[in-house]
């Protein structure tokens, strides 16, 4: 649930799960990416965050999909 100062300024940070919701991939694959260096995660306690900007870098980051030839 969002306290009144994250819906005034937003977010800037999402847990890995709400990470993997918002790009349509699974929890692990999450995991896989930071593990691999891909996806900068931050520790708060014991939780692990991704901020909108390193969301933002690893989404850049990603090769482009070629089409395939029909």
């Amino acid at each position: 649930m969002e306290s009144a100062v994250q819906k005034f300024f937003g977010r800037r940070s999402f847990r890995v799960e709400e990470i993997a919701e918002r790009n349509t991939i699974s929890r692990a694959q999450a995991f896989i990416e930071i593990k691999e260096g891909r996806l900068n995660a931050r520790k708060v306690g014991h939780r692990t965050i991704v901020t909108e900007e390193d969301e933002a870098a690893w989404l850049d980051s990603l090769p482009q999909a070629r089409p395939s030839a029909a």
